[in-house]
């Protein structure tokens, strides 16, 4: 392992923390069969080197998402702190900042399965989260809370539930039940924290999130639909492609207006917040 800014390597290295992160993973991450447990082997002289290829990007790629999911959840905890949150919000955001970098590693070793390599030159520079200037801490805390839950992790758990039906690779298909697992804890602390922290907005805050919510509408589906451009490919690699856990981008993309209309947008209705009217006038976050 070599210290790169560069670089994102899940190497494990020879650290003596590598017996403390594996005792992590038997022990506080696991729920039932674990992934690691299993070889990760894919029958890759089954595929075409095409679908192959593709594979290896798009796990890559994920790796790359779920270990920058972690600085998320790890920088809300301040967060949390400031604004007086009860010790089970904060405890669960800590796990599901280990779930990520678990995530991360899995991922990873899907690429290695795949014939590629664990590694991706990337910016690894992390961005602050959100400050919401003007609000106080349970508004702007609650902020990022139902970004990343209510909307992000939404979005995930219905993307990977699909994921799951189609996978057949078991290797593949274990990582990514394991993934799917965790990415609906991740929701439901989004949920669960807006729906303790929403009685405690003034007026005032409650118009101001029904604002804000354009914005986090608008920059939820452009980044979504920017990892799921609108191409198809052939039929052939199409199929490879899904047995490999990749998904058809049109599909995921109907998938995706599906999980906001009929899960995100009533689910924040019922809290009091004007979502579907968020939702509609999106395009005027701009």
């Amino acid at each position: 392992m070599t210290f790169a800014e560069a670089t994102l390597d899940f190497e494990l290295g020879a650290s003596p923390l590598v017996s403390e992160h594996q005792r992590l993973l038997r022990t506080a991450l696991r729920r039932g069969p674990a992934p690691e447990d299993l070889p990760a082997t894919v029958a890759t002289e089954a595929y075409d080197p095409a679908a192959l290829q593709a594979a290896r990007r798009v796990w890559r790629q994920r790796m790359v998402n779920e270990h920058h999911s972690a600085t998320v959840f790890s920088a809300m905890l301040p967060q949390l702190v400031a604004c007086g949150a009860a010790v089970p919000f904060k405890t669960t955001l800590l796990r599901m900042a280990m779930d990520e970098l678990r995530h991360g590693a899995l991922c990873a070793r899907v690429v290695e399965a795949l014939g590629g390599t664990p590694q991706a030159e990337v910016s690894l520079a992390v961005p602050p989260l959100p400050e919401h200037v003007g609000c106080g801490p349970l508004e702007s805390a609650l902020r990022n809370a139902m970004f990343v839950g209510c909307l992000a992790e939404t979005v995930a758990v219905a993307f990977t539930a699909e994921e799951r039906e189609r996978t057949e690779e078991p290797f593949v298909k274990a990582v990514i039940t394991q993934i799917s697992a965790d990415e609906s804890l991740h929701a439901r602390f989004g949920w669960a924290f807006a729906q303790e922290a929403t009685p405690h907005l003034d007026a005032a805050a409650r118009a101001r999130t029904d604002r804000w919510l354009r914005v986090a509408f608008a920059y939820l589906e452009r980044e979504e639909m920017r990892e799921v451009p609108d191409v198809r490919p052939p039929s052939g690699l199409r199929d490879q492609g899904l047995r490999l856990g990749v998904c058809e981008n049109p599909s995921t993309r109907e998938l995706f207006y599906d999980t906001v209309r009929e899960a995100i947008v009533p689910g924040l209705e019922a809290l009091g917040f004007g979502a579907e009217r968020a939702w509609r006038e999106r395009d005027l976050a701009a």
